[in-house]
Formats: C-alpha cells, sequence, structure tokens
C-alpha cells in the first residue's frame, strides 16, 4: 500500500471519529464497500470523497477544517513537502506566523466563480455566497489537512484571498492551493493580477452564534 493511501485512510477514519459516527454508520461505510475501496487503493484520486462525506453526515459542499494546535507554518511546510508538495519558499512562519489558541472547527467552501476575476471580485462573490473572506490560517490548516484528499480537474487552482501578505519589495500575495493530483502545490499568487477562470474561490462559513445561557 502506498503511503498517500494510507494517510488518506487514516485522514478518513479521522473524519469518521471526530463526527462521533455511530457503529451503524460505520457498517453502511464497509457494506457499501467505500471503507476496502479506500484501504486498497493505489490512486487516491479515485477515490469517492463525497460518498465518505455525505455517510459521515457531513454538508458536501463545505470542508469541516480544524484551526489551532501546536503546529507552526514551517511544522505544515515540512509535512507537504514530505507528503510530495512543492511550496514555495517564502511560505515560512516568519512571513505566515501561526500562533497556539483554543482549537476551532470551522467549514471551508471552495466557490465556483464561473469565469476569471479580480480581487475585488472575488471578494464580492464570497459575501454574495454568504461566506467570510479567509485568513491565510484556513489557508495553511486546509492545505495541511485536505492537500492529499482534494482534487479537481475543473478547478485546480483554490485561492484563499486573505489580507495580502508584502514581500520585501511591497509586492502583494496570497496563498493559493494546486490540487491536480499530478501536481499539487502550495504557492503564492498576485491579487493585483485576474485570476483565471480555473481558480475556485475559498470561502468561510459564518460560525453559529453560541445560544445564551439563561
Amino acid at each position: 500500500m502506498s503511503n498517500p493511501s494510507f494517510d488518506q485512510a487514516y485522514q478518513m477514519l479521522n473524519l469518521a471519529r471526530e463526527a462521533g459516527a455511530s457503529l451503524e454508520t460505520l457498517q453502511a461505510l464497509y457494506m457499501s464497500g467505500l471503507l476496502s475501496d479506500l484501504l486498497r487503493v493505489e490512486n487516491p484520486a479515485v477515490v469517492d470523497r463525497e460518498k465518505f462525506r455525505t455517510l459521515l453526515g457531513f454538508d458536501p459542499l463545505f470542508s469541516r477544517v480544524k484551526l489551532g494546535g501546536p503546529e507552526t507554518t514551517d511544522d505544515i511546510v515540512r509535512m507537504l513537502r514530505k507528503g510530495g508538495f512543492l511550496v514555495n519558499n517564502p511560505i515560512t512562519q516568519k512571513n505566515f506566523p501561526l500562533a497556539p489558541h483554543e482549537a476551532q472547527d470551522i467549514e471551508i467552501k471552495v466557490v465556483d466563480p464561473g469565469c476569471s476575476f479580480s480581487e475585488a471580485e472575488g471578494l464580492d462573490l464570497l459575501k454574495a455566497a454568504g461566506l467570510e473572506r479567509p485568513t491565510y490560517e484556513h489557508a495553511l490548516r486546509f492545505a495541511e489537512q485536505y492537500g492529499m484528499m482534494t482534487s479537481s480537474t475543473k478547478k485546480p487552482f483554490v485561492v484563499f484571498l486573505h489580507e495580502a501578505w508584502l514581500d520585501p519589495g511591497g509586492d502583494r500575495h496570497v496563498l493559493c492551493l494546486h490540487r491536480d493530483s499530478a501536481d499539487r502545490r502550495l504557492c503564492l499568487r498576485c491579487p493585483g493580477r485576474r485570476f483565471d477562470g480555473d481558480c475556485g474561490l475559498a470561502g468561510v462559513r459564518p460560525c453559529k452564534p453560541k445560544p445564551s445561557v439563561v
């Protein structure tokens, strides 16, 4: 079994645990053949992940992402590179610092703009879709937790329009995940230029307010 297959199986089973999957749900996964297919697969890109997510009770349009934890940006980059990712050199803890904070589960949706778009147009699209602007932590954690699990030939690039990072020359950059199964990367893109029609746009589902305690 290849390492990507094992890693993917491990992450899928973690999803089951975090979702509080019942014995009946796990049995449904087994009876459907999904678990055995996943554990035998040599190419992670062929797994129908949406079937797993539906059986586990997730909204298939959203990806649940865990924020917080002890990992730094450098830790995430090392993990991605170990998994075969190419990562742009400026993506470091110094330039994109992650500070430990309380764990939080959020949901990210990748929107299809349907055409090329500018930074301003992309932010308007997120607002119209009822989604919040992501931060670079959203991008880094999404790459950490879904980088090897998400693939798309139609929208191989996922753009995160967070507050841009300024390089030493004053140019602005945002994080972009390449999810082509044959060329996985975490790179920087200049939001001052238009994004092509093969780019998806990541937005964050607003958190539901906690019920007040009377």
